[in-house]
């Protein structure tokens, strides 16, 4: 029988100021593990204060090689699901049942949709994603993967992107992928 446990992965690094928030609004939706990124900062001491698993990565590796880490410290643990937050406090915990949803309803991959995008390249990379797939915001960071997504996948990071190559990848691959609003 399949577990429905959902683990919570944050990167972080040098965020003190803002991962207690995030974790204790996380935390009430499933096991948080915040992969400390080489912080010089105390972000590794207040993670674990506020609740959760703090995964290091020994020196800063970049966002990206922080989630793959993440990912593969996470795959044999037994989680249904795996799903990412920003450090920083950008992504609502409020918004975390949305993919908890999509994900136990049989979605393989859940990204989330931001009201606005930043940058004229997430603008326009999401336009073409759009056209063809209908996913809005495919470099949003608040994303929700099954684990049995990340089993089938052969290297979770080979590109500097992992998020939107795991999507690419599921879409690719015919799994069912839904695009949820957040609010940022």
């Amino acid at each position: 029988m399949e577990t429905h446990r959902i683990a919570i992965l944050v990167p972080a690094y040098n965020e003190e100021g803002t991962i207690a928030s995030v974790i204790k609004g996380a935390i009430k939706y499933g096991e948080v593990f915040v992969v400390d990124d080489g912080s010089t900062d105390t972000t590794a001491s207040v993670a674990k204060e506020s609740g959760a698993t703090v995964l290091s990565s020994g020196s800063n590796l970049g966002y990206d090689s922080a989630l793959a880490f993440g990912y593969q410290s996470l795959i044999p643990m037994g989680f249904f699901a795996i799903i990412t937050m920003d450090a920083d406090g950008q992504h609502i915990h409020s918004d975390i049942p949305k993919f908890i949803d999509s994900l136990r309803k049989g979605c393989d991959a859940v990204i989330g949709s931001r009201p606005s995008k930043a940058r004229a390249m997430e603008r326009v990379f999401g336009l073409i994603v759009f056209s063809l797939w209908r996913i809005e915001d495919p470099l949003c960071g608040m994303k929700g993967f099954t684990v049995r997504l990340l089993i089938q996948k052969p290297a979770i990071a080979t590109y500097k992107s992992v998020g939107t190559e795991l999507l690419m990848f599921a879409l690719a691959s015919g799994l069912k992928v839904e695009s949820v609003n957040i609010q940022s």
